[in-house]
């Protein structure tokens, strides 16, 4: 049998395959006592995966990031397509690229980078324009900034997602700053462009997307905010108020302190990189879990944990 992707999958049918191991956590239930609970994934997508039999031992042949070649049954639970696993096996990792095994964005980084660059030549600020440029003249943040991801889970959670979200953010500001000509533009458009270089430290994605440990105890806001200080304060007669008004929008673009920001917006060009952040990130996170249940024929999804609630999905092919 050829190896499955998990775009393949489909309930009721035999499972062989090799995988990511995304999560993975030995629990207590079943009839043996314990099972093991993992989330595997391609670049196709993810699954949620159970072993019930021999789960201990199991648990024991291999961790979390590592590629392993299973055999099973798709079934689903809940309305959810879910594995049963009978075999797991260890991949050795000198065998695989595990990166491959990463959801892409399908967003040619090219296109991203050349729309970036774009941007930053129309900013009319020399100091802003030399800002944006300076930061992106550094060979390892440029490689970085266009294969990170977006975010861990929640949205643009795929290789080249941050200058994805980046770009969309880029593009929204575009059109708010036409409806809103008394706002600065170039200040608007440089956050937007600046907003999440944070992400560069708070995410590692070499195997698995996860936090850094200083990601977890910093947060991408604050350490974002810091690498865009550290280059103004590098460029000669940066105007005072100019990173002070820069560093407000970085601080305070998650919108309230409840989602990270350690400031609420308090200016016009504040609040105006807040929502085009938010709305992107928003429309990115639901658009991404109506295509998972629509793939799998539901008209709603699961509901969902931080906004608390299911998404419509709307009917089905045959249904329309």
């Amino acid at each position: 049998m050829a190896e499955q992707r998990v775009a393949d999958l489909a309930p009721g049918s035999p499972v062989a395959g090799r995988f990511l191991v995304v999560r993975k956590e030995l629990r207590q239930g079943g009839r043996a006592g314990l099972f093991l609970d993992c989330t595997l994934c391609d670049a196709t997508g993810r699954v949620s995966a159970k072993v019930w039999d021999r789960a201990a031992e199991l648990n024991e042949q291999f961790q979390q990031g590592d590629v392993v070649a299973v055999r099973g049954l798709a079934e689903t639970y809940r309305g959810e397509l879910q594995l049963r696993l009978e075999a797991v096996r260890l991949v050795p990792a000198e065998s695989v690229d595990r990166s491959q095994f990463l959801p892409r964005s399908t967003k040619d980084p090219a296109l991203l980078r050349r729309q970036l660059t774009d941007v930053t030549a129309s900013l009319e600020n020399p100091q802003l324009r030399q800002l944006v440029t300076a930061v992106f003249s550094d060979p390892e943040l440029d490689a970085h900034f266009f294969t990170a991801p977006g975010a861990k889970s929640l949205h643009h959670a795929y290789i080249g997602g941050l200058a994805e979200h980046t770009c969309e953010v880029v593009e929204l500001c575009l059109c708010v700053a036409q409806v809103f000509p008394q706002l600065d533009r170039d200040l608007l458009l440089a956050a937007a462009i600046l907003h999440d270089l944070g992400k560069l430290d708070e995410l590692s994605w070499d195997t698995a997307f996860d936090y850094t440990d200083q990601g977890l105890l910093l947060g991408h806001i604050v350490m974002g905010e810091a690498r865009v200080r550290r280059a103004m304060e590098a460029i000669p007669e940066f105007p005072e108020d100019l990173k002070l008004r820069l560093s407000h929008m970085l601080l305070s673009h998650h919108g309230t302190k409840e989602y990270g920001s350690p400031v609420e917006p308090m200016t016009a060009e504040a609040i105006a990189l807040h929502h085009a952040e938010d709305l992107d990130a928003k429309v990115n996170l639901f658009l991404g879990n109506i295509n998972h249940a629509r793939d799998q024929g539901r008209r709603w999804t699961e509901r969902h944990f931080l906004l608390n609630r299911s998404f419509y999905v709307g009917p089905g092919d045959e249904e329309a």
